[in-house]
C-alpha cells in the first residue's frame, strides 16, 4: 500500500487530545503531519484535496472484532467450511475485510477458526490486522496478535483480564470493556447508535472503538499530529447524513449516529470513497456460496 500521496482535508470537524476542533488535516507519508485552522501554503500542493466547507467530520479509524471468512455466512449456522479450498477461503475473507474497512474499521480484529485465510487476505490488501489466538505473541507485516491463555487475554504478555470482561458487544457494554465485538451486529458499528439513546456516552464508545490502537502502541486514537492516518470521514453535505455541528456537544451527538463513512483511509491512502472500493475490486462469491449450499443440502 502506497503512502506517498499527500492528502489535505479542509474545513471539517475532528477530535484531538484536548477536545473537538474545526480546521484542516494534512496527511503525508502515512501519518497526520499537520492540523490547524488553516493549511500552510505547501499543504495546498497536496495531490488529493477535499474542502468540506464546514460540513464534515473526521474520526480515527476503529478496531473491533468482526466476522471475516464468516461474514457472508453470519446467522446461517454454517460451521463446516472444509469443502472450500484455501484460495476460496481467502476470497471470502477479502469480502469480510473490505466490508469492515468500508464501515470505518481500519484495523479489524479476528477471533476465528479461519484466521489463516484472514491473515493471507489482509496482507494482500494491505489492511492491518489483529488476531486473537492461543499461540505466541507475534507482529509481522502489519499483523498483530493478542494471545488467549486460560480464558485471559494478553498483549505482549501483559494481561488485559478475563476475555469475558475485556470484550463487549452492542448488547452489553460494561465498565471493563476494552474491545468491541461486532460479530453479532453484522460486523458494522451502526447498531451502536441505539446505545446513545440508552444513555451510553458517545465519546466513551469512541474510546472503546479505538482502544486496540492504544493497546498495541499504534497511536492514541485521535485525529492529531503524528498519528497514523487511519481515518474515516462522514460528509454531512449528503442530505441523508446532514447535521449541525456548532461545537463539541454537537460533534459527539452526530458521531453517536455511527453513520457509515464516505471516505476511509489506511496509512494515509484512500481505500474507500462514496461506495467505491478502491482497495481492491470485489470478486463474486456466489459460486463459493453455491458450493457450500450444495454440500449442506439434505
Amino acid at each position: 500500500m502506497s503512502e506517498s500521496v499527500r492528502v489535505l482535508f479542509s474545513n471539517l470537524w475532528f477530535p484531538v487530545k484536548t477536545g473537538v476542533v474545526k480546521g484542516c488535516i494534512f496527511i503525508e507519508k502515512g501519518r497526520i503531519g499537520f492540523i490547524g485552522e488553516h493549511p500552510e501554503p505547501e499543504h495546498e500542493l497536496s495531490e488529493l484535496q477535499y474542502d468540506f466547507q464546514g460540513y464534515a467530520m473526521a474520526l480515527h479509524g476503529f478496531s473491533t472484532i468482526v466476522d471475516v471468512v464468516e461474514y457472508p455466512l453470519r446467522r446461517l449456522r454454517v460451521g463446516d467450511l472444509s469443502v472450500l479450498s484455501r484460495d476460496e477461503l481467502k476470497t471470502v475473507a477479502e469480502v469480510g475485510l473490505i466490508n469492515a474497512v468500508s464501515n470505518g474499521i481500519t484495523m479489524p480484529i479476528i477471533h476465528s477458526d479461519h484466521s489463516e485465510a484472514a491473515v493471507e487476505a489482509a496482507r494482500e490488501l494491505g489492511v492491518p490486522l489483529i488476531v486473537i489466538h492461543g499461540g505466541e505473541a507475534r507482529v509481522h507485516g502489519g499483523i498483530h496478535s493478542f494471545t488467549l491463555r486460560n480464558g485471559r487475554l494478553y498483549v505482549d504478555d501483559k494481561p488485559l483480564g478475563p476475555l469475558d470482561d475485556v470484550l463487549c458487544s452492542p448488547l452489553s457494554t460494561r465498565s471493563t470493556c476494552r474491545i468491541m465485538d461486532l460479530r453479532s451486529a453484522g460486523s458494522t458499528p451502526q447498531p451502536l447508535a441505539i446505545l446513545h439513546s440508552a444513555g451510553v456516552d458517545a465519546a466513551r464508545l469512541y474510546r472503546i472503538l479505538t482502544e486496540p490502537y492504544r493497546l498495541i502502541g499504534a497511536g492514541e486514537g485521535y485525529v492529531d499530529r503524528g498519528e497514523t492516518a487511519d481515518l474515516q470521514v462522514v460528509d454531512l453535505r449528503n442530505p441523508v447524513k446532514a447535521s449541525i455541528i456548532r461545537g463539541e456537544e454537537d460533534f459527539w451527538s452526530t458521531a453517536s449516529r455511527f453513520t457509515s463513512p464516505d471516505l476511509v483511509l489506511i496509512h494515509g491512502e484512500v481505500v474507500y470513497e462514496k461506495g467505491e472500493y478502491l482497495i481492491k475490486p470485489l470478486r463474486s462469491i456466489t459460486g463459493i456460496l453455491g458450493k457450500l449450499a450444495n454440500r449442506l443440502s439434505p
